[in-house]
């Protein structure tokens, strides 16, 4: 195969003794024809090569570039100079979300039907079916640890204070319950004697709705950073069920009581700037309930005490 690398070897080649030096104007012009058609097709063949050798170098280009913008851009999220250049200090719309994990206090009887303790000759609590033939001078519900998740639309003044509504849900688990007393239980499994304290596994659930106006106070310190606390009340949408109680002794539960009762909650925590209009935090709260009542149960006043990783926006 004649390799073609200059228009002087493509003419070279025309001129190799292919057409004779005489043979006439037609031929003179296919020749001439010839060497430009094939310096034509050498010209393109090195504007393609060039082309190419063009079109991988400014991808590399690109490839670089790319590279080190993001690399730049990925650091000035990282950086604390660059979330603290654009604060968001002025008034304005926000939210906050917020999981976590939440613990009990006991949830003790403080009296029954208006009465208080001791109280003879009635049925343990969670059951209508079983019957105490005795004094009875304390009773208690304990739970086990559950989790809490918060919904909360807010109007923020400025970068010290915030207003928000909080809803949500916090759900926890019964595990016991405890009574005191002296007597017997008619009706059960097990021994039905009781002399002193009995502390009987138990199922149930306890759900609780919070429906809260809090305000929260904010000290930003620098690098992006703002402890806080706050407070605020409201009400407790409140729903106890308890199926079962097993131990010493064994018996079907039937509670299943609701409420609404007025509520307060304070809380404490720390956040970080992460972007202009964003942060995350990680926050303490501490909810009660003043004296909850299920139907005719009137116990002691309730808290919940809950850890929470939460993130902020600002509209």
């Amino acid at each position: 195969m004649i390799q073609l690398v200059t228009k002087k070897n493509a003419n070279r080649i025309l001129d190799f003794g292919f057409f004779p030096a005489g043979a006439g104007h037609a031929d003179t012009w296919i020749l001439a024809l010839l060497r430009s058609v094939s310096a034509s097709s050498l010209s393109f063949a090195g504007f393609t090569d060039s082309g190419v050798k063009r079109l991988r170098f400014f991808k590399s280009c690109m490839l670089i570039l790319v590279f080190f913008c993001g690399s730049n851009l990925f650091a000035q999220r990282l950086s604390l100079t660059d979330v603290q250049a654009q604060p968001v200090t002025g008034p304005g719309p926000g939210l906050r979300i917020a999981l976590g994990g939440t613990v009990n206090s006991d949830m003790s009887v403080a009296q029954r039907d208006s009465r208080d303790y001791p109280q003879t000759n009635i049925n343990p609590l969670f059951s209508n079916q079983v019957q105490f033939n005795g004094t009875v001078s304390y009773e208690s519900i304990g739970f086990n640890p559950g989790f809490r998740f918060d919904f909360a639309p807010g109007y923020r003044l400025n970068q010290w204070i915030n207003f928000e509504f909080e809803t949500g849900c916090i759900y926890n688990t019964v595990e016991s319950y405890t009574i005191s007393g002296n007597g017997t239980f008619t009706g059960v499994g097990g021994n039905p004697n009781l002399n002193g304290t009995m502390k009987l596994d138990a199922e149930g659930y306890l759900l609780q709705v919070p429906l809260m106006v809090n305000v929260e106070f904010s000290y930003p310190i620098g690098d992006g950073w703002r402890p806080f606390v706050g407070a605020g009340g409201g009400g407790m949408f409140q729903k106890l069920t308890v199926s079962t109680i097993s131990g010493t002794i064994n018996y079907q539960g039937d509670f299943n009581q609701s409420n609404f009762m007025g509520a307060w909650e304070a809380f404490i925590g720390c956040g970080y700037q992460v972007a202009p209009g964003f942060d995350v935090s990680i926050a303490y709260r501490v909810d009660g309930v003043l004296s909850p009542d299920f139907g005719g149960y009137t116990m002691q006043n309730f808290y919940t005490q809950a850890a929470e990783f939460e993130m902020n926006w600002r509209f």
